[in-house]
């Protein structure tokens, strides 16, 4: 900045500050402890043109390698058709905020309808909401719904094959209005839910209980019929967490007796993008007794006063928290509703064969590198004995995971999620995930990496 700018700027600074009625700009801080407050300015470069900025940028970005990831945990890379950012980038629908007012928003409208439609479609309930902020969200709504559904009774069971992430977000979720929770374990060998364990627990207390398939494990739950049924039998509800893309190979919630089915919407047209954002997915099936409990947007058909035409509108909206404050059913007030349309298109575009091939070739190509990493000497995959999806956990026998990843990463590949800090009783272990982005080339070239690996620790 120039001399002659700077001055300005002060004079601008002096004047801003007498209006305000302060004698420095510090004084707009002091509620923030002098402890953690910067002491000096900090060390940025510039002031750039924009083309030096635009040059200097490349120059740090040309430092990125090119990977192959297989990281697994909840993000996925799946193949997003190029419609999908031509839509959800057309000006008239890219707007953040939910649209209140139907005779200016009916292309908003629409594509929040449809998606909801289309998510129904694959849970096999038929009602879904147009959009909670992510999977872990969507988990804590639902449990808070069934609370409110049961009334007395305040406590829920949650599956311990569930992201930590996802875990943490739950907590959160309960403990504000004191709901206790308990941990139901896994089987050590299946890798699904422990069916002892849950039935030990089922008490006329538990309002809801919570898993998922397929869980973080990337076990599918065999055995999730029989799971509701228990849940059921104390007339609690039975909350699943599903993938929504393994749903079309996969029975949907709705036939094992899922009363409320969420997931994670990021792999339907969503970027990785370095973790977010992401959105959340609720389905449940009409109750008029219980459906205002239900959180998020509901977007409803209906027709225009004159009876000719169609319309679209916001439905069941006295249930919110625009509306009722302190009273709501829920506090999400908002939604995803960019990445819900997106949704929404990139369903339609693959429709229920493109849905159906792609979830194929993820489980098909999963268990076929699974099982070639399994018949390397040091390598454990699947861990678990139950069926995958298309994510299993590898135990490394010897060494440590940490290492493996350091070997991966210098041949061009992106290990699994480590799963030290959340299961240590697995041992070395991670999650990996493979997608329809994964060629079979991709696949083999990463045994090469292992099987190396394999060797350097007294592998054949």
């Amino acid at each position: 900045m120039s001399k002659e700018n700077e001055g300005s700027a002060n004079d601008i600074q002096k004047e801003m500050e007498k209006f305000l009625g302060i004698e420095s700009v510090d004084e707009l801080f002091k509620d923030i402890p002098d402890s953690v407050r910067l002491k000096n300015p900090l060390k940025l470069l510039g002031p750039m043109s924009e083309r030096d900025l635009s040059l200097y940028i490349d120059k740090i970005l040309s430092l990125n390698k090119p990977v192959v990831s297989f990281l697994g945990g909840g993000a996925q890379d799946h193949y997003i058709p190029a419609l999908v950012q031509e839509v959800i980038t057309k000006p008239e629908l890219l707007n953040a905020y939910t649209p209140y007012q139907p005779e200016v928003a009916q292309g908003m409208l629409q594509g929040m309808f449809e998606f909801q439609s289309l998510v129904s479609e694959l849970t096999g309930l038929n009602v879904t909401n147009s959009s909670m902020y992510d999977w872990a969200t969507a988990i804590g709504e639902a449990l808070l719904m069934s609370v409110r559904i049961m009334k007395k009774r305040q406590k829920v069971l949650i599956t311990t094959s569930i992201h930590p992430d996802r875990l943490s977000v739950i907590k959160n979720y309960l403990a504000g209005p004191q709901i206790e929770y308990e941990m139901v374990k896994f089987d050590s060998e299946t890798g699904e839910v422990d069916l002892a364990d849950l039935k030990k627990k089922l008490t006329e207390d538990i309002a809801a209980f919570y898993f998922e398939n397929p869980n973080s494990f990337g076990v599918i739950e065999s055995k999730a019929e029989e799971i509701c049924t228990l849940v059921h039998e104390v007339e609690a509800k039975a909350v699943v967490g599903v993938d929504p893309i393994s749903l079309g190979i996969m029975k949907s919630p709705e036939k094992y007796g899922a009363d409320i089915a969420v997931g994670e919407g990021q792999g339907l047209g969503t970027p990785i993008s370095f973790g977010g954002p992401h959105f959340g997915f609720f389905s449940t099936n009409y109750n008029p007794k219980t459906i205002r409990q239900m959180p998020g947007r509901l977007v409803g058909l209906t027709k225009t006063k004159d009876g000719k035409e169609r319309a679209y509108v916001l439905t069941l909206s006295t249930r919110e928290q625009h509306i009722r404050r302190e009273r709501a059913t829920s506090n999400i007030c908002t939604n995803q509703a960019i990445l819900a349309l997106g949704a929404g298109v990139y369903l339609s575009l693959l429709g229920p064969d493109g849905i159906k091939k792609t979830a194929e070739y993820c489980i098909s190509a999963a268990n076929y590198l699974a099982n070639k990493i399994n018949e390397l000497e040091n390598f454990d995959a699947p861990v678990f004995t139950g069926a995958h999806y298309n994510e299993f956990v590898v135990r490394v026998k010897k060494g440590t995971m940490a290492s493996l990843e350091t070997k991966l990463i210098e041949q061009g590949f992106v290990g699994g999620y480590t799963l030290e800090k959340c299961h240590p009783e697995l041992g070395e272990t991670a999650i990996f995930c493979v997608t329809e982005m994964h060629t079979m080339d991709d696949l083999n070239k990463l045994l090469e990496v292992l099987s190396v690996y394999d060797k350097e620790l007294g592998g054949k």
